[in-house]
């Protein structure tokens, strides 16, 4: 019996000593300060005369306002509209005076909708959305001592004008400032560089070239009015990325263009080269329907389908020039011939160096050239064998432009 009315005693000490614990800690939470209170009390204080159509001051007329362009990717480049969009953050901060409180009154920092308090009227210049000014509706902050911190996500749809020299690179530039205050009412002080720490250059088809980017603020004055106005650059140059449609495109022109240029070097009045023509004719009218369906930038697409359109046309030159030099004209009766000082130059050293092959017979494999050596005159040469002697130094003309007119195309082809 004593026993167990000493385990009582023991545990109704412990229950005691517990209840007296809890009934303390309970005590000093009550008796704690109420942050939510205080909260309330100091913004109802700060705000209660506040107006958010008032630039805020700090002893002068001008409000400093510090930002920085923070872009994090491209989303789009349509070229055929000449329109860049960019996701971005635009950082701001500013002294408001008229935020202040008393630290004594609540530790801490406040967190309010950007439609509460005064913000700055940064724009985009040459944005091409319905919105001029981009920037969301978020929260905003601000400390005891009056520093507003705001950093909205926008999203900026400018003009970015493509040159046609140039089809793998263009530069975009986004121009913001305030809409309707000066630079003597709103100064901004932006970073010498570009914040590319949270970019994602993932674009499938764009990619920015990092090092090349800038950012710069521009002071502009007016000859009807003395202040200045300001306004931040910042320049996003862009290259094309090397997609599979392209280096598609660029092989098969490549392939076709090679094929092209040894039609130049059949005899003239072989029955081959008319089946060549032809079907190089075919192959490239598939290769005009393969570019406008494959191709979506249309410079590129201009480039490509006037390189398909020229080759097309010396084709069917070559062609014709077989047809009615070599088979029609060559194949009349009568003393119709070339100029003789035609006759003679092809003959000579430059039928040598543009290796023309004998007119006489399209087996034969001896130049006609070492024949005139041999010989002082050119009767040993037919009216046909004239003609076709003709129809050859035209094919190595066309030999020559056509690839001189492939060289850029050629160098294009490498960058892409």
């Amino acid at each position: 019996m004593a026993v167990f009315w000493g385990r009582t005693k023991i545990l109704f000490c412990v229950s005691l000593v517990v209840l007296i614990w809890m009934n303390v800690c309970m005590r000093q939470v009550s008796c704690g300060p109420d942050v939510t209170a205080q909260m309330q009390k100091v913004k109802e204080r700060i705000l209660k005369n506040y107006d958010r159509y008032i630039r805020p001051t700090n002893g002068t007329n001008t409000t400093d306002v510090h930002t920085a362009f923070i872009p994090r990717q491209i989303i789009e480049l349509d070229e055929e509209h000449s329109l860049f969009t960019v996701d971005s953050f635009l950082f701001m901060s500013w002294l408001d005076p008229r935020l202040q409180w008393n630290t004594t009154d609540y530790m801490g920092y406040f967190q309010l909708p950007a439609s509460m308090l005064w913000v700055p009227d940064i724009s985009v210049y040459n944005s091409h959305s319905q919105k001029v000014n981009p920037t969301n509706e978020v929260l905003l902050a601000f400390d005891a001592q009056g520093n507003v911190w705001w950093v909205p996500p926008i999203q900026t749809v400018t003009s970015c004008p493509t040159d046609s020299s140039s089809v793998d690179k263009v530069l975009c530039e986004i121009r913001m400032g305030s809409w309707m205050h000066d630079g003597w009412a709103i100064d901004f002080h932006h970073s010498d560089w570009l914040i590319l720490d949270e970019f994602e250059n993932i674009n499938p088809h764009w990619e920015l070239i990092e090092e090349e980017a800038t950012i710069v603020r521009n002071v502009t004055y007016y000859e009807c009015c003395p202040e200045p106005y300001l306004s931040i650059v910042a320049s996003l140059p862009m290259r094309r990325r090397p997609v599979p449609a392209i280096t598609a495109t660029r092989v098969s022109c490549i392939l076709v263009m090679l094929l092209t240029l040894s039609l130049f070097w059949l005899p003239p009045d072989s029955s081959k080269k008319i089946l060549l023509g032809g079907f190089l004719f075919f192959s490239l009218s598939v290769l005009l329907v393969f570019l406008g369906r494959s191709i979506t930038s249309p410079v590129l697409l201009s480039f490509a389908v006037s390189f398909v359109q020229t080759t097309m046309y010396l084709v069917v030159l070559t062609v014709l020039l077989q047809i009615f030099i070599v088979i029609k004209i060559a194949s009349l009766s009568g003393p119709s011939r070339p100029p003789p000082a035609v006759t003679h130059l092809l003959t000579g050293p430059l039928g040598k160096y543009a290796c023309l092959r004998s007119p006489v017979s399209e087996d034969a494999s001896l130049d006609r050239v070492q024949l005139k050596e041999d010989s002082s005159t050119g009767e040993s040469l037919t009216v046909r064998d004239e003609w076709k002697l003709f129809a050859a130094a035209i094919d190595r003309a066309l030999f020559v432009i056509m690839g001189l007119s492939w060289l850029p195309f050629t160098i294009c082809s490498c960058k892409l």
